[in-house]
C-alpha cells in the first residue's frame, strides 16, 4: 500500500476520494492513474502503486463486448465505478462520456456519481451519443456554449466542494486544430471546470506539448498518452501536465494474456505449461479479501451466536495402531465435531508427514515431541482465535450430542462429566471429579444454578472426567498461561485435568456439564475392540 493512502484506510479517519485527489493535485510532480473495468482491476492498479483509477468507458464497454459509443447506460457505467470506489482507497476518476444527455442529465449524473464516492468525473465536448475518439469517421463536437452549460450545471449540482469536474476537449481528435482546442478549454474554465483534459490521437506528443505551452497552467491539465506513448509522465509533467491517464492498457494486456493462455490450453491439452505464468489461486483469494472475511467469521459467525473451534491431538502411543473399524481416531473425532457444527479444527501431531488428515483440518506438527502433552497442544494452537475452543484428549471417541451440550453452556470454562461413573473403585485409573452440587439418590437438579467441579483425582468421586472441555476467549487465555507455567517448571507432562486443577486453584470456576453416555475412552486394545463393536452395532 502506498504511504499516502494509509490515512484513507484508517478506521475513523477515512479521507474521501475527492479530497485525496485534490491533495494529489497540490503535490509536486505528475499524478498517474490507470484504466480498469471492474473492482478487481482497480485493486490491481492500487497494489501496483498508481495514484488512482480511471473507470474507463472503453474498458467497461469492451468488458461487455460492446462498442464505446454510448451504448451502455449511465446506470451500468455508474455501478462499475461504484464497485471500484468501494474496493480501493485511492481516488477513482470516472469517464462519463458526453454526460449522458443534456445539462439536466449531467446534473443527475453528478449527484449519483458523487454519492457513489467518485473523486472526479470527466465529460467530453462531443454530441450525444459520442463515438470513441480513436475510431475514424464521425467525431461531432457540441457547440461551445452548450458544453459550457453542462460544465456549469455539473458544478451547481455537486453537494460537496471536493468533487472535481474535468472538461475533456476533443478538438484535436476531431481535427479542428489547436486554436479551437484552446478556445474551448478557456470557455470551459470560465464555466467552472476544475481541470481540462486535452485529448489527441496522433503518434506525436507535439500537439499536446504545444497546447501546454500556450495554456500556461490556467487550470490543471489532464493528458492521455495512449498513442503518443514514447513520452514519459515526468516529461509531460515538466511541460505542464498534472494528471496522466494510462486509459486502457490493463484491458489490452489482459486480452493478450488471456488469449495466449487459452490457446496454450487447447494446444497442449493440459494447463501444466502455463501454471507458472498465471496467478496462483492464493493471489486470487488475497485480492478478494478472503483473509478479512475469515477474520470476520472467526469473530462474528457461529451457530448459536458464537464462533467455535476444536483443538485435538494425535500421538505415537495410541492403542491398536490408532485405527477403529478402519478409520483413524482423528477422522472419527472430526466427523463428530462437524456433525456438532464445529468445522474449525486444529490437529496437533508429532507425526510429521506420516498421517493423512481429514480435508479442511489445520495440522500443526511438533517434531521431537512424542505424543505431545496437553500443555504443548494448547500452546501449539493459534492464540488469536475469537470464540469458544473445545479441547479433547487424543484417545477418545464421542458423539455430537454431548459436544452440543458442552458448547451450549457458554461459560468461560466447562467440562463434560460422566455421572454414570460416579462410584469408582479406589484402584481405578480413571480421572474422577468432585462437584459442588450434592446428589439425592445419585441424581442432581441444577435448576438455574451452575454446578462446578471442585477437584480432579482418582478413585471414588461424583463422576468421571471425559477429557473434553470448552473455553471462552478468557478461559483459553488462562489455560495457555497455566500451560506455559507448567512447561517452564518442567513439571512432567501435564494433562488437561492437571491444568484444570491449576485453574481451580487460581480461582477460576470450572462448570460441570453432566452426561451419562455418548463417549468412549481408548486406553488399550480391548477398548478399541469394544468401540468397534459399538460403532458397528454388533453388541447384541
Amino acid at each position: 500500500m502506498r504511504a499516502e493512502n494509509v490515512l484513507a484506510q484508517t478506521p475513523g479517519h477515512r479521507v474521501g476520494g475527492a479530497a485525496q485527489l485534490r491533495a494529489l493535485f497540490e503535490r509536486p510532480g505528475p499524478v498517474r492513474i490507470v484504466g480498469a473495468h471492474n473492482a478487481l482491476g482497480a485493486r490491481l492498479a492500487e497494489r501496483a502503486g498508481f495514484d488512482g483509477v480511471w473507470s474507463s468507458g472503453l474498458e467497461v464497454s469492451a468488458s461487455h463486448a460492446l462498442p464505446d459509443a454510448d451504448i451502455l447506460t449511465m446506470t451500468e457505467l455508474l455501478e462499475v465505478a461504484r464497485s471500484m470506489a468501494a474496493a480501493v482507497a485511492v481516488p477513482v476518476v470516472a469517464d462519463c462520456d458526453a454526460g449522458y444527455g443534456n445539462a439536466n442529465n449531467v446534473m443527475h449524473m453528478i449527484r449519483r456519481y458523487e454519492a457513489a464516492g467518485i473523486a472526479a468525473v470527466s465529460i467530453e465536448d462531443k454530441r450525444f451519443p459520442k463515438m470513441n475518439s480513436f475510431i475514424p469517421g464521425r467525431q461531432e463536437l457540441a457547440p461551445i456554449t452548450e458544453f459550457a452549460g453542462k460544465i456549469a450545471a455539473a458544478k451547481s449540482a455537486q453537494v460537496r466542494p471536493d468533487l472535481m469536474v474535468i472538461a475533456r476537449v476533443e478538438a484535436l481528435v476531431a481535427g479542428w486544430g489547436l486554436d479551437e482546442a484552446l478556445r474551448r478549454a478557456e470557455a470551459y474554465a470560465e464555466a467552472g471546470a476544475d481541470a481540462v483534459l486535452i485529448h489527441a490521437k496522433g503518434e506525436s506528443a507535439e500537439p499536446i506539448l504545444e497546447f501546454l505551452r500556450q495554456w500556461q497552467q490556467r487550470l490543471p491539465v489532464v493528458v492521455v498518452p495512449t498513442t503518443y506513448h514514447t513520452i514519459t509522465a515526468e516529461e509531460l509533467s515538466a511541460a505542464g501536465a498534472k494528471l496522466v491517464i494510462y486509459a486502457n492498457h490493463g484491458l489490452r494486456a489482459s486480452i493478450t494474456a488471456v488469449s495466449e493462455t487459452f490457446e496454450a490450453i487447447l494446444r497442449d491439452g493440459r494447463t501444466s505449461g502455463i501454471e507458472t505464468r498465471i496467478a496462483p489461486l492464493a493471489t486470487v483469494f488475497d485480492l478478494q479479501g478472503m483473509a478479512a472475511l475469515q477474520q470476520a467469521e472467526e469473530r462474528f459467525l457461529s451457530r448459536a451466536g458464537r464462533r467455535l473451534r476444536a483443538v485435538l491431538a494425535t500421538g505415537s502411543d495410541l492403542p491398536g495402531g490408532s485405527d477403529v473399524d478402519g478409520r483413524s481416531i482423528t477422522e472419527l473425532q472430526c466427523g463428530s465435531l462437524r456433525r456438532a457444527g464445529i468445522d474449525n479444527i486444529t490437529v496437533v501431531t508429532d507425526r510429521d508427514g506420516e498421517d493423512v488428515h481429514p480435508a479442511g483440518v489445520t495440522v500443526v506438527h511438533t517434531p521431537g515431541l512424542e505424543a505431545p502433552a496437553t500443555a504443548e497442544v494448547v500452546l501449539s494452537a493459534a492464540p488469536d482465535f475469537h470464540g469458544h475452543t473445545l479441547v479433547a484428549a487424543p484417545d477418545l471417541l464421542f458423539d455430537p450430542e454431548p459436544l452440543l451440550q458442552l458448547v451450549a453452556d457458554g461459560r468461560d470454562i466447562a467440562v463434560l462429566i460422566d455421572v454414570s461413573a460416579a462410584s469408582g473403585d479406589p484402584g481405578d485409573s480413571r480421572t474422577s471429579v468432585t462437584m459442588a452440587a450434592g446428589a439425592v439418590l445419585g441424581r442432581r437438579l441444577k435448576g438455574t444454578r451452575s454446578n462446578s467441579v471442585t477437584g480432579f483425582g482418582t478413585g471414588p468421586g461424583d463422576g468421571e472426567f471425559t477429557g473434553i472441555a470448552a473455553f471462552s476467549d478468557k478461559g483459553w487465555a488462562a489455560l495457555r498461561e497455566a500451560a506455559e507455567k507448567r512447561l517452564a517448571e518442567a513439571d512432567g507432562e501435564p494433562g488437561l485435568a492437571v491444568l484444570l486443577s491449576d485453574l481451580i486453584n487460581a480461582g477460576w470456576t470450572v462448570d460441570a456439564v453432566e452426561i451419562a453416555s455418548g463417549w468412549a475412552e481408548l486406553r488399550n486394545e480391548e477398548d478399541v475392540r469394544r468401540a468397534e463393536l459399538l460403532l458397528t452395532g454388533e453388541t447384541r
